[in-house]
């Protein structure tokens, strides 16, 4: 009887340890800056583009393919979720390689309803309409140092499932995206 549960216990975590690891990722650095749009009626920042960027790899033989991401941001109130989040690599070729690929990409955040968000970007709004611009770029450096309230409060805690496909299945890969 001992043998049998044995034997039961080996096929059940063999069975279930036999998960093939297809694909790598890690997020990185994105250096672009975070981008600040005005509303057409110049009475507020619209929205905020936040950069992001991953590198995959292929861990097997297979042809596999970036194909999109699903986005589930923590505040949905702020974010449209995956109709906001993009990534792409320079050259449209979505392949991955056996060695590490970049993809960058942007969030998009609408603030122009959040009060908290909105008042603590009052400088670049003034700026913005002093200078008569439809856009502002902000370093991702001075942003991260001056809005981390903002970023705590109302990015920290957003997730992206990346989604692969090998030409036979999609291969999701979940991660919680990081803003430091």
């Amino acid at each position: 009887m001992k043998s049998i549960i044995f034997i039961f216990f080996i096929v059940f975590v063999v069975g279930c340890n036999s998960h093939e690891n297809i694909v790598s990722v890690r997020q990185v650095q994105n250096d672009s800056p975070v981008i600040l749009r005005i509303r057409k009626d110049r009475t507020a920042i619209h929205s905020l583009l936040y950069p992001i960027a991953f590198e995959f790899k292929k861990n097997g033989n297979r042809e596999i393919s970036y194909g999109e991401n699903s986005y589930f941001a923590k505040n949905e109130n702020i974010c449209p979720g995956t109709a906001g989040c993009y990534l792409r690599v320079d050259d449209n070729d979505r392949y991955l390689t056996y060695s590490y690929r970049k993809f960058d990409g942007k969030i998009k955040y609408v603030i122009d309803k959040n009060d908290t968000i909105k008042e603590s970007m009052s400088v670049y709004y003034k700026k913005m309409i002093n200078e008569n611009k439809d856009t502002i770029h902000v370093s991702l450096k001075e942003f991260n140092n001056h809005f981390k309230y903002i970023i705590d409060n109302f990015f920290e805690g957003d997730s992206i499932y990346l989604h692969f496909h090998d030409h036979k299945r999609w291969i999701d890969v979940p991660l919680r995206v990081s803003f430091n």
